[in-house]
């Protein structure tokens, strides 16, 4: 068994790392080095959704509720939540709590919060995710009642990642830059200082709610460059480092210096324009399902660690039809559908990609060479990323590469790719449209999964995308910490905790 496929069955793991050896204090347990490879924009999760931005803003504001690997929730700054009818979501909040600053964390912080989310002068990249949220009423000093315009089932997932809870008045004292280079919450740890170019240092908080955490520090420090990261974790200069490629991860394994972790799986496709020329045809589209070698593919260029995608729903993500198997390469197969689609001798076609992605350039390679033994004569059209999200919008791209992380909840990836009131790309289909709706208003999780098994199985015989893996983000981890990547792949350090010594 992998890793990562040990990872499928974990509810709600622990992350990040302790400091090795010389780190540990003779009164307490020391410092967590934390190597990253891009320095944050901001540390205020409300106004960032870049990844190493909220792996160190996570860890300063909290949230209602903490995400579990199944898409449910736990409770976090909330101690309990009920549905009275379809559209109502009371919160009752943990009494006693206060922010980094004094201030109580309660009714009217978490109403401030929303309507700070949702202003037009913050412009947050999370407030869309916000909007079926019509009203946030204060009932009482610990009591909030949430309005949804419709029945809305992913509203407690996505408020347990994009609704921060923030202190009204120290917010309100400075700007929104100002508080995006130091905010204030309730989480674990607090700011301390952030040098640009340099440390961002956290101190544990001893107001959390769920404890005082373990590391009395936290330290994220920036290395773009792979290799002086590695050197950094091989030398015991760090403790955990995100952004290890296959060819590290080799080394570090034979280095015996650290372990590796799984964390949030990317799953790379290659989407294709259904709506004109030969892909317009569903029988092309499974054509070049049938021709692409995708577990050579994993194998050769991920160590064939991951998992291979049926359909655009993750075997990791609620609601799957797990029973559906992933497309065999199979030649023959892929030029008879051709030939009965009207082209026998395949077609031409342009396969563009982002050069920002991982490994995309290996990908595309391999992907072109297996359709042009079926016949289809593939021009690869690498392009910034800028470049290619421009023309992704403008519904330019024949066949494109792009990726998504296999989020928990289906939702958050596949109402946006796939309903044509979302984007409106690529792909459009009303009995589609329908069933999303249908998913996202259904608010009994077992009625869910069966709507969600039934998309998986059309889009599956549809295929609007070729179908690729699911390949997981790996972390090294020194032999000191205790450390198991969560799925969601953020680093919150509340989660760490000594290794036991042997």
């Amino acid at each position: 068994m992998t890793i990562f496929s040990r990872l499928v069955g974990a509810t709600f793991v622990a992350l990040v790392a302790l400091a090795g050896g010389a780190a540990y204090a003779e009164d307490g347990p020391g410092t967590l080095i934390v190597v990253q490879s891009a320095e944050p924009v901001g540390l205020d999760a409300m106004q960032n959704n870049l990844q190493h931005s909220l792996n160190v803003a996570f860890n300063i504001e909290d949230r209602l509720f903490e995400p579990l690997e199944d898409g449910s929730v736990a409770p976090g700054l909330s101690a309990s939540w009920e549905f009275p009818d379809d559209t109502t979501l009371v919160v009752k909040l943990k009494p006693g709590l206060t922010f980094h600053n004094g201030e109580p964390v309660n009714a009217e912080a978490v109403r401030y919060s929303y309507e700070r989310l949702l202003s037009a002068d913050l412009a947050s990249p999370h407030a869309g995710r916000m909007q079926q949220i019509e009203a946030v009423s204060v009932i009482d000093d610990l009591t909030v009642e949430f309005k949804t315009k419709a029945p809305f089932a992913p509203i407690l997932h996505l408020m347990s990642y994009y609704f921060p809870i923030v202190p009204p008045v120290a917010t309100a004292a400075v700007t929104k830059e100002e508080f995006n280079q130091a905010p204030i919450g309730a989480g674990p740890y607090k700011l301390e200082s952030w040098t640009h170019g340099g440390d961002i240092v956290l101190t544990a908080f001893d107001g959390y709610w769920a404890g005082r955490p373990a590391y009395d520090k936290v330290i994220f420090r920036t290395i773009p460059e792979e290799s002086a990261r590695v050197a950094s974790f091989l030398t015991g200069e760090s403790h955990i480092i995100e952004g290890v490629s296959v060819r590290s991860q080799a080394t570090i394994d034979k280095s015996g210096k650290g372990t590796l972790t799984d964390s949030m799986g990317v799953m790379p496709y290659v989407g294709l324009n259904t709506l004109k020329g030969p892909l317009a045809d569903q029988r092309v589209r499974q054509a070049v399902n049938y021709g692409v070698n995708r577990a050579l593919i994993k194998a050769a260029l991920f160590n064939d660690r991951g998992m291979l995608a049926a359909g655009p729903i993750s075997p990791r993500t609620f609601g799957a039809d797990l029973a559906l198997e992933a497309y065999p390469y199979d030649v023959e197969k892929a030029k008879a559908l051709l030939a009965e689609a009207g082209l026998p001798d395949g077609f031409e076609t342009k396969l563009s990609y982002p050069t920002n992605m991982t490994q995309v350039q290996e990908q595309a390679q391999a992907i072109a060479a297996d359709l042009d033994k079926i016949g289809v004569k593939v021009t690869l059209e690498p392009l910034d990323r800028a470049v290619m999200w421009e023309k992704y919008k403008n519904k330019e791209h024949e066949m494109y590469i792009y990726w998504w992380d296999d989020n928990p909840e289906p939702d958050r990836y596949v109402y946006s790719l796939f309903n044509s009131n979302s984007r409106d790309y690529y792909y459009k289909n009303a009995e589609t449209d329908a069933l999303l709706d249908k998913g996202r208003s259904t608010l009994n999780r077992d009625e869910r999964a069966k709507i969600y098994g039934e998309i998986d199985r059309k889009l599956y015989e549809e295929a609007p995308w070729i179908f690729l893996y699911i390949i997981p983000e790996t972390y090294a981890v020194a032999p000191s910490v205790d450390y198991v990547g969560r799925r969601d792949g953020f680093l919150l350090a509340q989660f760490a905790k000594p290794a036991a010594a042997n």
